[in-house]
């Protein structure tokens, strides 16, 4: 009898059909610490078309928290044509009762939204009738997910919406008017030219009638995309433009004052992170100086005069834009090497720009030295943390507090590439060019930008990515950008 455990396995396995196993090898699999087992299993399951397989998927997303896995597993379920496997989807997504339930539906909406079926689409339908009045809700997850599908027939979806804001825009939910900006501007620049006027007009409407700075900002900046123009925030501009399909003579005057290099603080809340690590002693490439970005020359923007390490330069702009920060911002400034710390470690919250902590701030930033490795993720992540006040601890994504306090525009500089995160344990590998690199997980560029991705998902937050020197990872810091609705700088 002690054996019959063993036994009755053996025959369990004896008795399951191949079809069976195979169900029960993928279901563990979808629990499995590793990422591309669980993706594979994703896959194979949704490729079965069927309710029990769709139903594993979803609920494996409803447990998902690494976001490149729960992105593909997502996308694994355009394989899902069957009506009564989509609409048992329908039924688990459409009853969020946890933060993370918000994220499967993204994902899982993203990949229902690329199928491309008729009752996927009515699907998508239903959930933009699932509206919120403030933070998060099934309309936005939705309009997530019709920006990533790539299909953009479903900018019919969006001009309704576009066309119908008035002025009450300002006192709707913020996160659902991003998501659907955000959702345009990836279409749309999807679109043939020959097809994006109505597109352009119905942004230039929300432009015109919008007062929230944010909005006006991802608005500027899908009709950057959709036209190739600079994201200038005057709809007088824009209207000008779809007149005479040319700009005013006195354009520059729309263009919004830089703040750090030549990225534009969005919002009041604002945060530099910025990169100490030994490579910011190496020299500087000032070849920039016979055309410097911010500000207006060399009577208005930084002195250069003294300029000699990339470390220096980054401290110069700094101080420029401290300087010219209005008292209305809030801010702090976050600094990273192997570590990351807040520049002032007894200011732990945002403080407003006042002449006094401008000074201090100022101060700061001059006494800085270069030291250590490059610890991308984890500054940016302490960075997604910050409020007002204090930092908030905990899964950052969809945290109350920092949806209505945290930051609203991140500048994150770097002069190098990862090669070291709050994971690492030890040294993993030795790159020929930056040394020793941690065996982190987050020392991958693109398991950072898929962290990022999945915490910003909803937060919208602005991040700009400024590189400085020819040897920064400078496809990381575009995609951070592009990914984060901020600007790329390249000071190479």
């Amino acid at each position: 009898m002690r054996h019959w455990p063993a036994i009755s396995a053996c025959l369990l396995l004896f008795v399951l059909s191949p079809a069976q196993s195979l169900a029960q090898d993928n279901e563990a699999l979808l629990k499995s610490p590793e990422s591309r087992f669980r993706i594979e299993a994703a896959k194979r399951l949704a490729g079965q078309n069927d309710k029990r397989g769709t139903e594993l998927v979803v609920k494996a997303l409803q447990a998902e928290e690494d976001g490149h896995a729960g992105r593909n597993m997502g996308l694994a379920l355009q394989a899902v044509t069957a009506p009564e496997a989509l609409m048992a989807a329908e039924k688990l997504l459409f009853n969020p009762k946890k933060p993370g339930d918000y994220f499967a539906a993204v994902w899982a909406l993203s990949g229902i939204a690329a199928g491309g079926t008729a009752t996927g689409d009515g699907i998508l339908q239903g959930a933009l009738k699932k509206s919120h009045a403030s933070e998060v809700s099934l309309r936005t997850c939705a309009l997530e997910a019709i920006g990533d599908s790539g299909r953009i027939e479903l900018v019919d979806w969006l001009l309704p919406m576009l066309t119908g804001v008035d002025a009450s825009i300002d006192k709707a939910n913020t996160f659902e008017t991003l998501s659907l900006l955000a959702a345009a501007r990836k279409l749309g620049s999807q679109l043939p030219e020959d097809k994006r006027r109505p597109l352009i007009e119905a942004l230039v409407k929300v432009l015109d009638v919008a007062q929230d700075e944010r909005v006006d900002y991802f608005t500027a900046n899908a009709l950057a995309k959709l036209t190739g123009k600079q994201p200038y925030l005057d709809a007088g501009w824009w209207k000008n433009y779809l007149l005479n399909g040319e700009a005013p003579a006195d354009e520059s005057k729309t263009v919004a004052r830089p703040t750090f290099f030549n990225a534009v603080a969005v919002g009041t809340r604002v945060l530099f992170i910025v990169d100490i690590s030994g490579s910011m002693e190496w020299p500087a490439d000032m070849a920039f100086r016979k055309n410097p970005v911010t500000g207006k020359g060399a009577e208005k923007g930084p002195d250069y005069n003294h300029v000699k390490t990339k470390l220096d330069l980054a401290k110069v702009e700094l101080i420029w834009s401290l300087t010219n920060l209005p008292e209305s911002i809030h801010f702090n400034i976050i600094v990273y090497e192997t570590t990351h710390r807040l520049i002032d470690e007894k200011t732990e919250g945002l403080v407003p720009a006042k002449a006094e902590n401008k000074t201090r701030f100022a101060n700061l930033v001059r006494a800085l030295k270069p030291n250590g490795g490059t610890n991308i993720h984890g500054s940016l992540m302490r960075g997604l943390r910050m409020t007002k006040k204090k930092p908030v601890e905990g899964d950052v994504a969809l945290d109350k507090k920092l949806m209505a306090d945290g930051v609203d525009t991140i500048f994150f500089l770097t002069d190098g590439s990862p090669s070291w995160s709050d994971d690492s344990t030890e040294f993993a590998k030795v790159d020929p060019k930056w040394g020793a690199i941690g065996n982190g997980k987050f020392c991958e560029g693109d398991a950072i930008l898929a962290d990022i991705s999945r915490v910003n998902t909803f937060r919208k937050v602005v991040i700009h990515g400024i590189a400085v020197g020819k040897d920064a990872d400078h496809e990381l810091m575009k995609k951070l950008a592009e990914q984060n609705h901020g600007q790329y700088v390249n000071r190479g």
